[in-house]
């Protein structure tokens, strides 16, 4: 059987149990926020504490360091708790190169709370990325990622079990050369290693003045360069819900669709959405159990993408807990069968991670 590597070691599928496929447990910083410019002036919140004071500027979008580094193991296990008492079981943290990726301290909070860790292996947008990045070929790039996935990351012999958030940014669309660039290293370690693997999409479309649609994009590109589209999921795809046909779009051809941002209602983040509607989780529970209806449980997965401190449930947020503590009832009560959200919580992720046979 093949096996699934986390940050303590491997595991078989069936280990795995209840699976969110997209977290952030712990990383150092905010580098899309600019976290290393000399002068913050601009930035009234960049260096105070998280109080009860400043928690609504934040949820509005104001930038603030603290906030953006999860960088404490204590509250991360604390936070990962609450998802383990609810029964879930594994985590990948999607902390790529570019959003200070620390596969050591995920192994201590592994080992702290008995939940499996699965790093990754990838590069966010391309403003994120070193310069030794920018001077490798896709194919240089697809090494280290193979590397990373089949020996381990840098001198950790921690082994990376997924590929992502490979990101794309919104300038241009549907991605950056240095980002395309990326996305074909992803695709081609994807084939050497039969692992699975995500995309981070353009959120914001500025000549349409809304959310982007580009998905089928990536899908071409995935197609193109000969990966298992079965093994992909596109993230942050409830952020387009407003766009349910372009959902089905993608599901037809074969990939899963990412709803992972449960717990960002009543936030505006004009640096993520581009000053468009955040929607709700009720909106996007109805929308799942829209897909559920037509048969696509098979490909769609849900998690929370906790990727701030004021997302943690210590600072006011709904943690890594909410799809189980909230929305998995809720879904009940809209018919949705327990069969249908196995398949969302366990089948498609442990389908999505196991490597597919015939890597090479």
């Amino acid at each position: 059987m093949s096996m699934i590597q986390t940050v303590i070691g491997p595991v078989s599928p069936d280990e795995l149990g209840v699976v969110l496929l997209h977290e952030h447990v712990y990383s150092g910083g905010g580098p899309a926020l600019d976290a290393d410019r000399e002068d913050h002036s601009d930035f009234p919140y960049w260096d105070l504490p998280i109080t009860i004071d400043i928690l609504g500027a934040l949820r509005r979008g104001a930038p603030n360091r603290e906030n953006m580094s999860l960088d404490d193991e204590g509250v991360a296990a604390e936070e990962l708790g609450y998802f383990a008492a609810r029964g879930g079981r594994t985590v990948v943290d999607n902390t790529g190169v570019g959003l200070s990726r620390d596969p050591v301290a995920l192994r201590r909070i592994a080992e702290a709370t008995g939940v499996n860790i699965i790093t990754t292996t990838g590069f966010y947008k391309h403003g994120t990325h070193p310069d030794w990045v920018k001077r490798m070929t896709a194919d240089q790039v697809s090494d280290l990622m193979v590397e990373e996935i089949d020996e381990g990351i840098g001198d950790t012999g921690i082994r990376a079990g997924s590929i992502g958030e490979c990101a794309c940014s919104e300038d241009p669309l549907p991605f950056h050369p240095e980002e395309e660039k990326i996305l074909r290293a992803a695709c081609r370690t994807q084939i050497r290693t039969g692992v699975g693997f995500t995309i981070h999409p353009s959120i914001f479309d500025a000549r349409k003045g809304g959310i982007a649609t580009v998905g089928e994009a990536y899908v071409d590109l995935i197609e193109e360069e000969g990966a298992d589209v079965g093994s992909f999921y596109l993230s942050h795809c409830d952020l387009s819900l407003d766009h349910l046909d372009y959902h089905r779009r993608l599901l037809d051809r074969g990939a899963t669709v990412s709803y992972d941002t449960f717990g960002y209602e009543g936030t505006n983040l004009p640096g993520f959405v581009g000053g468009c509607r955040m929607p709700s989780d009720i909106e996007r529970v109805n929308a799942i159990a829209t897909l559920c209806r037509e048969g696509y449980d098979r490909q769609i997965v849900m998690a929370q993408d906790v990727g701030m401190r004021m997302l943690w449930k210590r600072y006011g947020g709904h943690g890594y807990s909410l799809v189980l503590e909230w929305a998995v009832p809720l879904l009940r009560e809209l018919g949705v069968t327990e069969q249908q959200i196995h398949n969302m919580l366990v089948e498609n992720p442990k389908r999505i991670l196991t490597p597919t046979p015939g890597a090479a």
